[in-house]
């Protein structure tokens, strides 16, 4: 059980990591975020990745979805439904 636990505490720090460069790229990369809000549902893929998705400024339409890739701490991919900087 203690295996279990810590494997599910890693990989909601790894979450958490992910939601928080994500929300540095998107205020940094996009005009006008203010407020960004992520759903409950991720993935992380089996090399790694950490897939969020959410939506920003209180606007459900404009969704975003990104891939955080640990290994070099950064957002590999991602699809924004906002104006770039």
């Amino acid at each position: 059980m203690k295996h279990q636990y810590d494997n599910h505490k890693a990989e909601q720090k790894l979450v958490e990591e992910a939601k928080e460069e994500m929300r540095s790229y998107l205020k940094k990369d996009y005009k006008n975020v203010s407020e960004v809000h992520f759903s409950k549902d991720y993935n992380i893929d089996p090399t790694g990745g950490v897939e969020v998705s959410g939506y920003i400024n209180n606007d459900k339409e404009k969704e975003f979805s990104g891939i955080y890739d640990p290994t070099n701490k950064k957002i590999g991919i991602s699809v924004v439904n906002a104006e770039e900087k």
